[in-house]
């Protein structure tokens, strides 16, 4: 019987006085209600103890929530088991006063024996143990648990507490299946028994290369799927290189990767409609591979259950990460014992998932196989989940040039393209560009007497993503024009959208000798004024997310020098394969069309200017100045637009934008203008286009339809 809900009370204590509080009466005062699986933040905001976190620099008003002890309770009848399936972190059980059981450890289940009547079961969660925040030591780490909320580049420090995941009266046995697939025969055992067999099984395959077939193990309630998965040499690799050629099913798969966070920095709060929303997102965007990072959570049942259905691979991490001092993980044998005996938890739990491709020992460690706490992991890794890959960090080779993380920036108008199209690495594993979050999420999250100047002087700005505050750039690069926010906002974004679609693009361009890209990041665990995220915290995509899903559906590509041509002699690209190329000025007229190379003298094109690939299905916005300046200067267009149901339903229309004007417009981008709480999504299959003179472009809009936002450079409605 689930004993999850709203069931419970929470009340907070400093120093030992939680002891004297351990069988009060249910009504006794200063208790607050409280929500399992949960967490305590979450609570003390929904009672109106902490003022709203997400909001402005209110989160550092916070602080003092982990230096407490929590004891969380509700009353229970017996006789039975009480399964916790999660606390965090370390937490005693108390029946009617009495210790009935202490655990530390977040990702390990533990039980409690009830026994018959009414009780009053209490959970003591203790004061939040140290660790790390980004700048730090590594060495210095001794627990299991999320970095990330200690202080990160896109969280501030907010330590989550609480009874995380569910908890179970008389829950029932655990069966942990093991899933083998070889010579045609799949087979799937537990405890030495065989619980379910399929000759020529149909396969399970990522998502783009096939279908996702499930099979239901008799008895037991799970699914499982049949698929082979293997990493080889990638063509061309050096000597000695790891390999990272994924092979599914025997033929090889580019990686459209993205990098994944916790949905929420208070991770314990169940979030199934947003965590359905996000997977979708990258299901949408031709994504097969997440890479889990090693900063955040061991991910959940729901999120694996999800992936499965989905075909998106996982490379799940274990929860170690970079340090800024340091990154060397402790040798200390006491954390070593404390790893190994939470992934004799984790690991059986996830091997029965066909998405789960790859364990990772970490995120950016100096180590290998040989360091201490990363061969244990490795062995029990090879022991419960033997065939399944293994790496022990992430970057590899002898200067991390192999599997390659970074840079995190726009590296500069010309720079960015020079850099993108040198590189040398297997994979590209993390790297990303920078920008600003949503109209919405910005309004919604700092007031408006606070949004301007939207740099590094701004106090409420530097609390909400410091790190990724790049105003001075955005201002270089487009003349030193920006006054006010909506204009940063737009051109930030317009540079990250930009920055990192060639990023990929031209990763992708060398297959298969890199094996793909996994942009950093995908979504946002807690809502930042400037963010790597390609989705703020609410779930709706920025336009960086459409960059990357245009090259992910394999849109023709360009390489070039610059998108701002002052100062050269000829604009020149070079084209994929047998695109069509084409250089079309601001009124639509085309001055250069070619395969395989375009070029054409500056002087013939206008200020602004399309690099056009296959009619559309690509294009790259110029100017032939040496900024972007000119495109806060481009003559008005007008947009007309008609919508049409297609579905009875309503709840799917395509909606058609013409450009009735006589220029072309430039960056049209699609938000949603529903409130910001309202709830759902709109779900769009194209953004972020560019419409000549007379053009026209139908784009499926589906969801919570209502009021959408459209604007460009030269354009808005």
């Amino acid at each position: 019987m689930p004993l999850d809900g709203d069931d419970w009370q929470l009340r907070g204590f400093l120093g030992d006085e939680w002891q004297w509080h351990l069988d009060k009466p249910w009504d006794a005062p200063g208790w607050l209600p409280a929500r399992v699986p949960g967490s305590v933040l979450d609570d003390l905001a929904r009672a109106g103890e902490v003022t709203d976190i997400y909001r402005m620099r209110n989160s550092l008003a916070a602080e003092w929530v982990a230096e407490r002890a929590w004891i969380v309770r509700r009353r229970v009848t017996g006789p039975g088991r009480i399964r916790f399936d999660g606390v965090d972190y370390a937490a005693t059980v108390f029946v009617d006063g009495e210790e009935a059981a202490s655990h530390e450890g977040l990702f390990a289940p533990f039980e409690v024996d009830l026994a018959e009547g009414e009780h009053l079961l209490a959970v003591v969660v203790h004061p939040a143990p140290e660790s790390e925040p980004q700048v730090g030591r590594t060495s210095r780490v001794r627990i299991h648990k999320p970095r990330m909320n200690y202080g990160w580049d896109f969280c501030p420090r907010m330590i989550h507490q609480g009874i995380w995941r569910p908890v179970t009266l008389d829950a029932p046995p655990e069966v942990h299946p093991h899933v083998l697939f070889a010579d045609g025969v799949g087979v799937v055992e537990a405890d030495g028994e065989v619980l379910l067999e399929v000759d020529s099984p149909e396969l399970w395959w990522p998502n783009g290369m096939g279908a996702q077939r499930l099979h239901e193990v008799p008895g037991v309630g799970v699914s499982v799927g049949f698929r082979t998965v293997d990493l080889v040499p990638n063509e061309g690799a050096p000597a000695g290189a790891l390999p990272y050629t994924f092979v599914v099913n025997g033929v090889p798969m580019l990686v459209n990767g993205w990098n994944w966070v916790p949905v929420d920095a208070l991770y314990g709060v169940a979030r199934p409609e947003k965590l359905a929303h996000l997977l979708g997102l990258a299901a949408r965007a031709d994504v097969n591979l997440l890479r889990v990072w090693g900063g955040g959570l061991i991910e959940t049942p729901e999120f694996y259950e999800l992936c499965d259905q989905l075909g998106i691979l996982v490379w799940q991490e274990f929860v170690q990460s970079s340090s800024g001092i340091e990154n060397v993980p402790s040798s200390d044998p006491e954390f070593v014992e404390r790893l190994v005996t939470e992934a004799r938890e984790i690991v059986p739990r996830k091997r029965r998932h066909p998405s789960l491709a790859l364990w990772g020992g970490g995120n950016e460690l100096w180590g290998d196989d040989a360091t201490p706490v990363l061969a244990a992991l490795r062995d029990v890794v090879h022991e419960l989940d033997p065939g399944r890959a293994w790496v022990a960090t992430s970057p590899t080779g002898p200067n991390h040039d192999h599997d390659v993380h970074g840079p995190w920036e726009h590296q500069g108008l010309r720079e960015h393209y020079r850099h993108y199209d040198t590189r040398t690495s297997l994979l590209h594993s993390e790297f990303g560009v920078q920008g600003m979050t949503n109209r919405r999420a910005l309004e919604r999250l700092v007031d408006e007497d606070a949004r301007w100047p939207a740099d590094r002087t701004n106090g409420v700005y530097e609390h909400l993503g410091a790190w990724w505050n790049n105003s001075d750039f955005v201002q270089e690069a487009f003349g030193g024009r920006i006054g006010d926010v909506e204009t940063m906002r737009r051109a930030s974004q317009w540079l990250q959208y930009d920055g990192l679609r060639y990023a990929v693009e031209a990763q992708r361009r060398r297959w298969p000798r890199c094996t793909g890209t996994m942009p950093w990041q995908f979504d946002e665990s807690y809502p930042n004024a400037w963010c790597t995220s390609a989705l703020d915290h609410r779930g709706d995509p920025k336009p960086a997310y459409w960059g990357v899903v245009r090259a992910y559906r394999g849109a023709p590509t360009a390489q070039f020098a610059t998108c701002a041509w002052g100062g050269e002699g000829e604009v020149r690209a070079r084209v994929d394969g047998e695109a069509v190329a084409r250089l079309v000025n601001l009124d639509g007229t085309v001055v250069a069309e070619a395969r395989g190379e375009i070029a054409a003298p500056p002087g013939e094109l206008s200020d602004v200017f399309l690099l056009d690939l296959d009619g559309g299905r690509n294009r790259y916005v110029m100017t032939t100045a040496d900024t972007l300046e000119p495109l806060l200067d481009l003559p008005r267009t007008q947009l007309r637009f008609d919508a049409c149901d297609t579905v009875s339903q309503g709840t799917a229309r395509t909606l058609r934008i013409e450009n009735v004007g006589d220029v072309t417009a430039f960056g049209i981008v699609l938000e949603d203008a529903r409130p910001y709480d309202e709830p759902g999504w709109v779900l769009l299959d194209d953004n972020v286009i560019d419409l000549l003179p007379g053009e026209s472009r139908e784009i499926g809009v589906e969801g919570s339809v209502g009021e959408l936002w459209i604007e460009g450079w030269n354009a808005r409605a």
